[in-house]
């Protein structure tokens, strides 16, 4: 199948970087493993496959866990995958809550290579009053994954956090980004028009590895670990002490580092005072870091949310060769993910030859709303597609695929557009960048033993 091309290659060079790291030739890898003599190599380059069982045995022989020998499947191996409304139509479900249907849920474009986890939501019970406390409403007990939510219709938003309630009138073209674990719910207003959510769900970094290395440590840890983002002096107080125990070196060493005086540095590893933006500089050096480590990132959520109403959100215009190609609309989002985008795209132009090309490094989500169908064109290793979208279709694209929208049929087409950051962070980047040369190339598909037998 095509979307599997490349998964042995991958999985063989996820071996051999295995190898390499717990410094294993082939014979010794061999050995360890139980394989035949001559059998390793032909593993590792992808021509014979690393089946269960050869995982399995890596996992107990050497410190490495299953996943870290398991790659990724490649579902969109054109760059851009798409769902059809029929395809979602066919998804559909409806889930009780005390007794009585309360939502109907359907999927849509989803991917193994991103945590969306993006679905249609239709409300089926119906309230009159914007009660927070309306005994029609039922809660859910929140979720681990960061919800954005696009609205359509009278819908009306119910949140919890801190044991407060909250109602929200929202209609369409509002939207919410949530914090994980917070309750709530939605319900409709009337049932005499559509009223549906898009709930698109994702993990950012707290899925993956962090998880389950949490898992493992446990609770105690978890919450130690855990550092405020409230913008006050203890959470940049927080990181420094986290800094000092790591390097075990007391405040004395730090003031003396620094040319502080062993008064203020007290003040600073306390809490009780912010540093300056100049004896940011001076910690950092002193603790041997990035000043932006030492800035714990902002949040403005109210009681866990974030809100943007269509009438106060912003728009601009994206040129195209002689006139705007979009008008962009900016949703809800929050400071706390910096590298998520939430984007309404009204598209202005009919000639797909003269529109903008919108390029990210994020992963994209896209939903075609509105009555108006959309021409998609894009470009993936050198082919150009083209698909029309119709309203309640939507699609995946790759992180650097660029993609272009056009009007399929005249009417001016509504593109919901969500952006993510995957497992590619800003870290990971700034990592890469500083490689010796080749260095990517095999970081991405290791190939090689780490050493010449034959020598230099």
């Amino acid at each position: 199948m095509r979307q599997e091309d490349g998964f042995a290659r991958r999985a063989g060079a996820l071996l051999r970087a295995a190898a390499n790291d717990l410094k294993r030739d082939d014979e010794n890898a061999e050995r360890d493993l139980g394989l035949e003599h001559g059998t390793f190599g032909p593993h590792t380059d992808g021509s014979r496959p690393v089946d269960w069982d050869l995982v399995r045995r890596a996992a107990q022989v050497w410190p490495l866990n299953e996943r870290d020998l398991l790659p990724v499947h490649d579902d969109c191996p054109l760059g851009v995958a798409v769902t059809r409304e029929k395809e979602s139509l066919a998804s559909s479900r409806v889930l009780s809550r005390a007794g009585a249907p309360y939502y109907e849920y359907r999927d849509t474009a989803m991917s193994r290579i991103a945590s969306y986890r993006p679905e249609w939501i239709r409300m089926l019970r119906t309230v009159d009053d914007d009660d927070a406390d309306n005994p029609l409403v039922q809660w859910n007990r929140g979720h681990l994954l960061y919800q954005f939510t696009y609205f359509v219709g009278p819908v009306n938003y119910y949140y919890r956090w801190n044991g407060a309630s909250h109602c929200v009138p929202m209609n369409t073209g509002d939207s919410v980004w949530a914090l994980p674990f917070g309750p709530h719910s939605f319900a409709a207003r009337s049932d005499a028009e559509p009223a549906y959510i898009l709930a698109l769900t994702y993990g950012g970094a707290l899925l993956g590895d962090a998880q389950r290395e949490l898992a493992v440590l446990g609770r105690q840890t978890a919450h130690e670990l855990a550092v405020p983002v409230a913008g006050e002096a203890r959470d940049t107080a927080a990181l420094i002490s986290s800094f000092l125990a790591a390097r075990a070196m007391p405040a004395a060493e730090l003031a003396a580092r620094t040319g502080l005086s062993r008064r203020r540095t007290e003040e600073l590893v306390a809490g009780s005072a912010a540093p300056d933006a100049a004896e940011l500089v001076l910690l950092a050096d002193g603790l041997g870091t990035s000043v932006r480590d030492l800035m714990p990132p902002r949040t403005g959520t109210a009681d866990g949310v974030s809100v943007q109403h269509a009438e106060s959100a912003r728009s601009w215009e994206v040129p195209g060769e002689g006139a705007a190609a979009y008008r962009i609309t900016g949703l809800a989002g929050d400071p706390l993910h910096p590298h998520t985008s939430a984007l309404q795209v009204d598209v202005l132009l009919g000639d797909v030859q003269r529109a903008a090309p919108l390029s990210t490094y994020q992963h994209q989500y896209l939903f075609v709303l509105g009555d108006d169908p959309v021409l998609l064109r894009w470009e993936f290793r050198g082919e150009r597609f083209d698909e029309t979208l119709r309203p309640g279709d939507s699609a995946y694209v790759r992180p650097g695929v660029p993609i272009v929208f056009a009007a399929a049929e005249g009417g001016r087409p509504r593109v919901l557009l969500l952006r993510i950051a995957g497992a590619v962070t800003p870290e990971i980047r700034h990592a890469l960048g500083t490689m010796a040369p080749g260095g990517i190339d095999r970081y991405v598909a290791e190939d090689r033993l780490w050493y010449s037998k034959e020598g230099n």
